[in-house]
């Protein structure tokens, strides 16, 4: 007779053996991933079938145990980098200029190249200037602005039509020196973007041009405090002004190069203070101021404190506020509805009434600024109420 025997107790104590070997791998990520352990035991069991008097030898019981692979991190990823100002369609001749980017941030805005304006046989329109320089004191206030002090800054000139019938608009400008078919009811402000070969080179041609058309202001660079714009050491872009801007003192206002309102050491206007002693000793001849604003919405108070701080690095001068906007929680420009509510909360009527401040253009007219398809947008709407 035959006896059957299921030996089980040796296949429990090897199950008690893999469960202590469980213990045997922790993982640590201190970028505070998790990681999953999976195990799986299999247990294979032996049947032995014994005649009577003859058992045999205790079975064995064999675990494998499978320890799956930790999954590999998922990798950092950098945030990227700002979009870079400006990008510029170039035709052959003449060269446009760089201009600044409509979106923030998001891809940037291009201009299309236009034939230089031709010089008219008539008299250079000669207009009354100081073009005092910084070591020389002038009273505050306006030049030869009468008016609105609200001007456009546009790269498509098509777009300014719904602004220019305005009497709110004066003035306009477009980072260049021509102006590309802007209409002639508001004074055209040609600019020198930078003094590189592809500005300079029509820049003494386009700036007569503009004069004998009316023009009585000339800008000077961009934004050279900052890498991505002009982007001179102080010294330098007083050189560069009087090499370029200097000859036209006696027939234009000129304004000196703009700065941001960065608040980094040797921005914005740390720079322009440079600028303003560097110009001392060189004589750049330089009528007005010109700043840059971007901040919160809720920090209009230092926009005011900002021009006020400019006029008086620049000894009285009077000052040209050539782009601002406010900026959203997000850190990106507030949307049209928000700067609707912000220009028309007070802030354009305290522009209107700052003494220190001569003339000022929101940025800018493109759509989702200003304007919206062929119409205006809501903050177009309130920078022409």
């Amino acid at each position: 007779m035959f006896t059957k025997q299921f030996i089980t107790g040796l296949a429990s104590l090897a199950l008690a053996n893999q469960a202590t070997a469980l213990n045997m791998f922790r993982a640590e990520d201190k970028r505070g991933l998790r990681v999953h352990t999976h195990v799986e035991v299999v247990t294979h069991w032996v049947t032995v079938t014994a005649y009577d008097g003859q058992e045999p030898a205790a079975p064995t019981t064999t675990s494998e145990a499978f320890v799956a692979p930790a999954p590999e991190p998922t990798p950092e990823v950098a945030e990227p980098e700002p979009t870079p100002e400006p990008v510029v369609q170039e035709e052959a001749a003449p060269v446009e200029p760089v201009a600044p980017v409509e979106a923030a941030p998001a891809p940037a805005a291009t201009t299309s190249a236009a034939a230089a304006p031709v010089v008219e046989d008539e008299p250079v329109k000669q207009v009354e200037t100081d073009n005092s320089s910084s070591g020389s004191s002038s009273s505050g206030g306006s030049t030869t602005t009468s008016g609105s002090k609200r001007g456009l800054a546009f790269n498509k000139a098509e777009l300014t039509s719904a602004f220019t019938s305005s009497d709110k608009i004066s003035w306009a400008w477009n980072w260049d020196s021509s102006a590309n078919g802007l209409d002639s009811n508001v004074e055209y402000v040609p600019t020198l973007w930078g003094p590189i070969d592809m500005h300079t080179a029509r820049w003494n041609e386009n700036a007569e041009a503009a004069i004998a058309k009316g023009s009585t202001h000339l800008m000077s660079f961009n934004e050279c405090d900052i890498a991505s714009q002009c982007n001179l050491p102080a010294s330098a872009a007083a050189d560069a002004h009087v090499q370029y801007l200097n000859p036209f003192g006696d027939k234009a206002k000129i304004g000196a190069p703009s700065v941001s309102n960065s608040n980094i050491g040797g921005q914005g206007l740390d720079w322009l203070r440079d600028w303003v002693s560097a110009c001392e000793t060189k004589g750049c001849k330089y009528d007005f101021c010109n700043v840059h604003w971007y901040s919160p919405l809720n920090a209009a108070e230092t926009l005011y404190s900002h021009i006020k701080e400019a006029s008086k690095i620049c000894g009285g001068k009077p000052i040209w506020l050539t782009e601002f906007a406010p900026l959203g929680d997000s850190g990106a420009e507030a949307s049209p509805s928000e700067s609707s509510s912000w220009l028309s909360g007070g802030v354009l009527s305290e522009l209107d009434n700052l003494a220190e401040l001569e003339r000022y253009s929101f940025f800018m007219v493109a759509d989702g600024k200003l304007t919206s398809g062929s119409g205006l947008s809501a903050s177009g709407e309130a920078y022409l109420s």
